[in-house]
């Protein structure tokens, strides 16, 4: 749920926050892989921001670490709309290893998902 202040601010600009239910519910992000092939049916394999949902609908992003975290590499769940929405309106978002970075951060979930 938004901070009561960035709600005011956010309906100012005609914004609906989302409802606790839906808050609490995974982002829709677009599905633009599919394991081993992608839209283009390349087989090519996955790069940052590759989505795919699995055999139980979780939506899974692919993470390629900017700065070479080989260890981090790989696919993490994509977060709650609600997550999504706090950090659309705040000065910092996460990382999908959960570090703090500024939104337009190339590692941020805002930028992965391709949403800023």
């Amino acid at each position: 749920m938004l901070h009561p202040i960035t709600q005011e601010i956010a309906q100012s600009f005609g914004y609906t926050p989302f409802t606790p239910e839906e808050g609490a519910e995974q982002f829709q992000a677009e599905v633009n892989y599919s394991l081993g092939t992608t839209k283009g049916g390349d087989n090519s394999y996955p790069v940052s921001g590759s989505v795919y949902r699995n055999k139980k609908g979780i939506l899974r992003c692919y993470w390629i670490p900017v700065h070479g975290e080989e260890n981090l590499e790989g696919w993490y769940d994509i977060p709650s709309n609600e997550d999504i929405e706090a950090w659309s309106f705040d000065s910092i978002c996460f990382t999908p290893a959960d570090d703090e970075v500024e939104p337009d951060h190339p590692d941020s979930w805002l930028s992965l998902l391709g949403l800023i």
